[in-house]
């Protein structure tokens, strides 16, 4: 599974790039908005094949529960969406909005997918 490791690390590289936006390795971890998380993927194997041949990720995008909430999202989520889609064999496919639980608080969020290619 290390294939899928490089692959989030990669991810997590990309939204590196995104000046301002934290990025978090921790599920469980407390956030500072805005920041962005790269969530577990689903995992898909095409017949016959001895291990998973493309991965959906989900990735986080979280900002603050203020009057903003809505314009932030919609900045980070395009930037990091940006960011993702400069990965080698990655695709966003779609961003749907929600909530983030960090810390004991929901927080906005993007959840952002994106199809990569094994």
């Amino acid at each position: 599974m290390s294939q899928i490791s490089d692959v989030r690390d990669s991810l997590n590289v990309a939204l590196k790039t995104v000046q301002g936006l934290r990025v978090y390795s921790d599920l469980g971890e407390s956030m500072d908005p805005p920041a962005a998380i790269v969530g577990p993927p689903r995992l898909n194997w095409e017949a016959q094949c001895p291990g998973p041949t493309s991965a959906r990720f989900l990735v986080y995008v979280v900002v603050g529960a203020d009057e903003r909430a809505l314009e932030n999202l919609w900045r980070w989520v395009e930037l990091a969406a940006d960011a993702l889609d400069g990965v080698l064999d990655a695709t966003v496919i779609r961003a749907d909005p929600g909530t983030f639980n960090s810390g004991g608080n929901d927080l906005p969020s993007y959840e952002i997918t994106v199809e990569v290619s094994l």
